[in-house]
């Protein structure tokens, strides 16, 4: 089930879902990350191990989902983006999801086409609701959050932190799905 998306400059992206067999394209999409953007998605300096980019990949699909964006750069795939969402283990039906985009990739449309399409994966899959951090200080994390619907709320815990909640059962996929189309 992959789709392909169009950018306003003509660049064809396709969205699929992520494979064991992408590791590599997850490793050096994640190198490939200025600090800024890795900081904003880990929210710490860290950076994921192997370990951690393998079950990025090699997913658990009774329990999480993930997306990615990639397009053809000198004869072979890039990843661009990702979007996932994991299930809250003990209710099913809530899970949270993030999403990065490489630098280049950010402020263009895909943002929103890719989570549009992971909102319809989730809702298909039965997640009844969306839950997601950010830092606050990240405008264009908000910014999509606020187009796509989501509350946003400062975290109780920390002023640094928003929390971003979007309840799957009222939300308009067809609404939404004019949202970051192909052009």
């Amino acid at each position: 089930m992959s789709e392909m998306w169009t950018a306003a400059d003509g660049t064809v992206i396709t969205i699929r879902p992520i494979r064991a067999a992408d590791l590599a394209l997850e490793r050096e999409f994640v190198e490939g990350l200025s600090a800024p953007t890795g900081y904003q998605r880990l929210m710490s300096a860290r950076h994921p191990s192997l370990e951690e980019l393998r079950r990025f990949t090699d997913i658990d699909r009774e329990r999480e989902f993930a997306l990615i964006a990639t397009m053809p750069v000198e004869g072979r795939e890039r990843q661009i983006g990702v979007a996932r969402y994991v299930r809250d283990e003990s209710t099913r039906s809530d899970a949270e999801f993030a999403i990065v985009l490489s630098d280049h990739w950010q402020g263009r449309g895909l943002g929103t086409r890719l989570l549009v399409s992971l909102l319809v994966a989730a809702k298909r899959d039965g997640v009844r609701r969306l839950i997601g951090t950010t830092m606050s200080e990240n405008r264009g994390m908000l910014a999509l959050g606020r187009k796509l619907g989501f509350r946003l709320a400062l975290d109780s815990g920390s002023a640094t932190i928003t929390n971003l909640v979007l309840d799957l059962d009222v939300w308009r996929s067809a609404e939404a799905s004019g949202i970051g189309a192909s052009k």
